[in-house]
């Protein structure tokens, strides 16, 4: 309590997301890094505290039908069913009412993708589940759609999702082939 530390202010509109998380990250080199998601959950749940607690909700909800994810994946769902965009720093503008729109948005479209999945391709729990990061486009769809999908659609659908798998989609760099898929669905 009685040591003098040095305090260094990192203040202003040129501070990103990005930026702000690589100067955490520099700082705190011993420690848990911290994800682009982990602050733009921080300043969603700032503004709206329940935010984190109705994630968790669905996030065990999904977990009760063995589909295990994390916050930074449904984020990473609201975050392209409210903006279009798979990137984190987008979620800066959206004010509090708009988030908790688009998280139950999401978790509907989301609830709606595990049961075509489960039902259709019986890929009933998380160890079989492949190509997860496809889901958020798919949220996005469904989400754009606003109709119930019909047979031919819903196939369509499903055959995307597994050749994204097949083909290895999201291995590589996911906020940029998500942008890419999110660009060609609008």
């Amino acid at each position: 309590r009685e040591s003098n530390l040095h305090v260094e202010e990192v203040t202003g509109k040129d501070k990103t997301i990005d930026v702000v998380v690589d100067i955490f990250n520099e700082v705190n080199s011993g420690g848990t890094k911290l994800s682009k998601g982990d602050l733009a959950l921080a300043k969603i749940c700032a503004e709206s505290p329940n935010a984190r607690d109705k994630m968790k909700q669905a996030l065990a909800g999904w977990s009760k039908s063995n589909f295990h994810f994390d916050l930074d994946w449904l984020l990473r769902n609201i975050n392209t069913v409210l903006t279009g965009e798979a990137k984190f720093k987008f979620l800066h503008d959206v004010t509090t009412p708009q988030f908790e729109d688009g998280l139950k948005r999401s978790i509907s479209s989301i609830d709606q993708i595990l049961n075509l999945i489960s039902g259709r391709l019986g890929l009933d729990h998380d160890q079989v589940l492949f190509s997860r990061f496809a889901i958020p486009v798919m949220t996005h769809y469904l989400d754009r759609r606003k109709t119930q999908l019909d047979a031919v659609e819903s196939d369509k659908l499903l055959f995307w999702f597994i050749q994204s798998a097949m083909w290895g989609r999201y291995s590589s760099t996911t906020e940029g082939t998500i942008d890419q898929d999110l660009a060609a669905i609008e």
